[in-house]
């Protein structure tokens, strides 16, 4: 396919570019940037005010699939991704079965190739089923082509079984994931602070959250292991993966983009679709994520996308599914953060794009003559309400269901290849 895109805001992290400028693709290949005026194509497309840029990574998704299809397929889910601008996934290993084996891992992978939307970079379980008291075997497991090792939102309470799997990581240079939330204080059902008190709901304490990540960091600090903390949620912890990076521990973080904007607050009405794990928190510790991607203590922004079937969220609060469908979401909530000026295109590229990249260890997407393309189109200003025919994703859990929103991409390449066309 022939293509110009014409007068977009190209911002590309990896090549410090952030300029108005033409992109001309042709056979999958980007063949010139700057200005086309004089260039005829088959297919042109006037992009002026538009945002273009590397296609993102995806740090943490739950994919679903296997015996969990009436939640969401690999090939919808991956659809629904390439529709936020995602190109690379690392899929939870939460899946049933559980990902704990090489046999699982293809599976998923080469569904996940058969529908050709978005390319995998799986993580394995840490532990066995992920009961917490058997190490997986890592290192086949990394042969299969496994980018890392997470439990999940397993805690895992035996420090022996943990201390060995940091240390068998750490043999083999393996990364671990992790969800940092005490099991024993995380067994309520939202924030505790004033909303839960009102609503009499059992609530999670900030401390659920900042004990694990200090006993994590403490474990990473012994056995060297290279630890990335899935979903930051409190200005606390975020504080805690400032000082650790200050005193030279080589840490990432990542914060999910319903953290960044939604508060304890959305649960009012006994509203299921903001019932997460971990827990959406106060308006303070939401600021505090913010200043944490500004200034780089939290390295990239997930999607914790976590499709479910209607029946899922329909029961008493404290008794429905946790988890929030965010794909069809993504671009309104990013566009959001953007008008609001709560952080500059620059630092959302990044920590979608480049600096997850970095972390999941794959190649940086960029924006330069002769790569494949890998990019996508977004446009900020784009009007449109989210219902049943416009939402991509299978999961019924969209938060903001029968909403006007605003920004949506317009098209995503992966690999040289168009994935998400609108």
């Amino acid at each position: 396919m022939n293509m110009v895109i014409r007068g977009a805001r190209l911002i590309d992290p990896s090549l410090n570019l952030d300029t108005v400028t033409d992109l001309h693709i042709e056979e999958g290949s980007i063949q010139a940037i700057g200005d086309l005026s004089g260039l005829t194509s088959e297919h042109n497309i006037d992009a002026q005010g538009m945002l273009l840029c590397p296609s993102f990574v995806d740090l943490h998704t739950c994919l679903r699939d296997l015996n969990q299809i009436q939640k969401g397929t690999i090939a919808s889910e991956t659809q629904a991704a390439a529709s936020a601008g995602f190109s690379q996934l690392c899929p939870s290993p939460d899946t049933q079965p559980c990902s704990d084996t090489g046999s699982v891992i293809s599976m998923i992978t080469n569904k996940a190739q058969a529908a050709g939307f978005c390319q995998l970079l799986p993580v394995a379980a840490l532990t066995k089923d992920l009961a917490g008291t058997q190490l997986s075997n890592m290192e086949a497991l990394s042969r299969a082509g496994c980018i890392g090792f997470s439990n999940a939102g397993h805690d895992i309470g035996d420090n022996t079984v943990l201390l060995r799997c940091y240390e068998y990581a750490a043999t083999f240079g393996l990364k671990v994931m992790l969800q940092a939330q005490d099991h024993a204080l995380g067994q309520g059902h939202m924030h505790a602070g004033p909303t839960a008190t009102r609503m009499g709901l059992d609530g999670i304490p900030v401390i659920a959250e900042t004990l694990s990540i200090s006993r994590h960091l403490e474990f990473m600090q012994h056995t060297g292991v290279a630890g990335h903390f899935n979903q930051i949620t409190s200005a606390n912890g975020v504080e805690l993966i400032r000082r650790a990076k200050a005193q030279g521990q080589a840490i990432t973080a990542d914060v999910s983009i319903a953290h960044l904007c939604f508060t304890d607050t959305a649960v009012e009405g006994y509203s299921s679709q903001y019932h997460l794990q971990p827990p959406l928190r106060a308006e303070s510790d939401r600021l505090a994520l913010i200043q944490g991607v500004a200034d780089g203590t939290i390295d990239a922004i997930c999607s914790a996308h976590q499709p479910h079937e209607s029946a899922a969220k329909c029961a008493p609060f404290a008794a429905t599914a946790t988890g929030m469908a965010t794909y069809d979401m993504f671009i309104p909530l990013v566009a959001q953060l953007l008008s609001t000026k709560q952080l500059t295109p620059q630092q959302l590229v990044a920590a979608l794009s480049t600096q997850p990249a970095h972390i999941a260890q794959t190649q940086v997407p960029s924006i330069a003559i002769g790569q494949a393309a890998n990019f996508t189109l977004i446009d900020l200003q784009h009007q449109w309400q989210l219902n049943a025919d416009s939402q991509v994703s299978q999961g019924t859990n969209q938060a903001l269901n029968l909403q006007q929103l605003t920004g949506r991409a317009r098209l995503t390449w992966n690999n040289g290849q168009i994935s998400y066309n609108r």
